[in-house]
């Protein structure tokens, strides 16, 4: 009789440890932080998503960026970068890092079939996001949604930089320049693009 009890008790705390672990590697859409995607030529900006489950950051997750059709196809992608789906997998903070090589900016609410980016960890949708980057505009300061031409080259250059400053220096929130996603375009941002900007990255277009 003892030896059973001592057998249901080992069965009970497996059952606990296994419910346990499932839960810690379950994300909670609304605990992780998903900005919209950060594209730059070359891939020198880092883009970082961070995964959370209930029980804390989820180590090990497989995440990935799943670019629409109508998104990949707007997007300048450097050569070599894989794409339309990106993956990534998280630290033991619960950061995945990206470095997408790519140019060009992607506002959801432009695009004709959103959403535009779709963001998953394990297999659970997190978010649905845009993209954003350092070179937004071609150079006539088109938008990739206003039919851009990169000329076969994405580049941030003297018209990326005439986008980008006046949303930043009269503090106007404008989508393709809030590369931190926090909902304003500030000294944060100007941080951000000023590498690219003064170093004129570019990349060749994947053909």
């Amino acid at each position: 009789m003892g030896s059973k009890i001592v057998r249901t008790l080992v069965l009970l705390v497996s059952s606990i440890v296994a419910v346990s672990v499932a839960s810690a590697g379950t994300p909670d859409p609304s605990l992780s932080t998903v900005p919209n995607v950060l594209v730059s030529p070359g891939g020198i900006v880092p883009y970082n998503v961070t995964v959370i489950s209930t029980e804390g950051p989820v180590n090990g997750a497989l995440v990935q960026l799943s670019f629409s059709t109508e998104a990949a196809g707007l997007v300048c992608w450097c050569n070599g970068q894989t794409q339309p789906m990106i993956e990534g997998t998280t630290d033991a903070s619960g950061i995945a890092t990206f470095n997408v090589s790519a140019g060009g900016c992607v506002d959801p609410a432009l695009v004709s079939s959103p959403p535009a980016v779709e963001v998953y960890a394990n297999g659970f949708l997190l978010a649905e996001v845009g993209v954003v980057g350092v070179d937004a505009v071609d150079g006539s300061g088109l938008l990739p949604t206003q039919g851009w031409d990169t000329g076969g080259v994405c580049t941030a250059g003297l018209s990326d930089a005439s986008y980008h400053t006046p949303a930043i220096s009269l503090g106007m929130y404008q989508f393709c320049t809030d590369l931190d996603s926090d909902g304003d375009c500030d000294l944060d941002d100007a941080v951000a693009l000023t590498p690219g900007l003064k170093g004129g990255w570019l990349c060749n277009e994947a053909p």
